[in-house]
């Protein structure tokens, strides 16, 4: 692992590339697929909200999603949530029942309606269905156009099978996923399987490939590095 790696573990997070592992902020991500010109994207936030998932932690998971949500509505320009311009839907995921679609794709044209309701989702369930999770993304992305499945959990999955056929099917289908893992009780082999490889340029100008796997020891920690800056990275 590099020394810039260590050192921004915490405050920024790893995302791990062809060579090794890199420290990357979600505003580089985000940035990397859609800091070009249009077509606008599709985007679907799935939140973990097992058992696992502490009161504390299910508050900073959707300030932080709101905080993705500000990076993307000003990239690549200002006010890009909106009709025709980037669509957003979220899915809770826990046990089987309560893994559901919040909102659907596109249902809040603007930002500050899709804010006001990833503010408002209430945390239901025990178990983890990351499979249900995927399964309910991929309809709401349909076949066509640009399209993300943005992932915060602590890394596991006991129920509804193995999430790892069902996004091998979907990134095949050009549907980029990116999982953001919280804490160290994490099944690596599944979530490194599930996660899209990307190309991300650097602070330093150039261009690495990585897999958009973003790792922060604490949710504050993902808050803060999620945070949305004033300018796009350049």
């Amino acid at each position: 692992m590099k020394l810039a790696a260590l050192v921004l573990l915490v405050a920024v997070g790893i995302a791990f590339t062809s060579l090794g592992s890199e420290a990357l902020s979600p505003h580089q991500v985000i940035q990397a697929l859609m800091g070009g010109a249009p077509p606008y994207w599709k985007v679907c936030f799935a939140l973990d909200s097992s058992g696992s998932i502490s009161d504390s932690e299910w508050s900073c998971s959707k300030s932080s999603t709101r905080n993705i949500l500000a990076i993307i509505n000003s990239t690549p320009a200002p006010n890009s949530v909106s009709i025709f311009k980037h669509k957003i839907g979220l899915v809770r995921f826990s046990s089987t029942t309560p893994t559901q679609v919040i909102f659907s794709m596109g249902t809040h044209p603007f930002f500050p309606a899709n804010d006001a309701a990833i503010a408002a989702v209430e945390k239901v369930g025990y178990w983890t269905n990351l499979y249900k999770a995927l399964v309910l993304c991929d309809g709401e992305l349909g076949s066509l156009g640009k399209r993300l499945v943005w992932i915060m959990t602590d890394g596991q999955y006991n129920k509804g099978g193995d999430p790892r056929p069902t996004a091998a099917v979907m990134k095949k289908k050009g549907i980029i996923i990116c999982v953001v893992v919280i804490g160290d009780n994490v099944n690596w082999t599944v979530i490194n399987a599930i996660a899209s490889w990307i190309w991300v340029k650097t602070s330093s100008g150039y261009f690495i490939y990585v897999r958009c796997v973003l790792i922060y020891q604490t949710c504050k920690a993902y808050f803060l590095a999620s945070y949305p800056l004033l300018t796009v990275v350049p």
